[in-house]
């Protein structure tokens, strides 16, 4: 069997129920999230003209989910 992964839009992602479950058990905010999300896209934008990469820097989100997770009170 095989499956056909596809990367899903900021949208699509914001919308998703299992993602709005996590993002509820993890105490993050939807429009926290979303603020991560553009702020990712941005970077890798830029990484990208800077660089001419044409695949996303994994580091970028995971820098940008850390400094959210870390200022965030529990």
């Amino acid at each position: 069997m095989t499956y056909d992964f596809q990367d899903m839009t900021m949208s699509e992602m914001l919308r998703d129920p299992l993602i709005r479950l996590m993002l509820r058990a993890d105490g993050i905010s939807l429009s926290d999230f979303a603020s991560m999300l553009d702020d990712a896209a941005r970077q890798s934008g830029k990484s990208r003209r800077d660089a001419k990469l044409a695949i996303p820097a994994p580091h970028i989100i995971c820098q940008n989910a850390s400094q959210m997770c870390s200022s965030r009170t529990v």
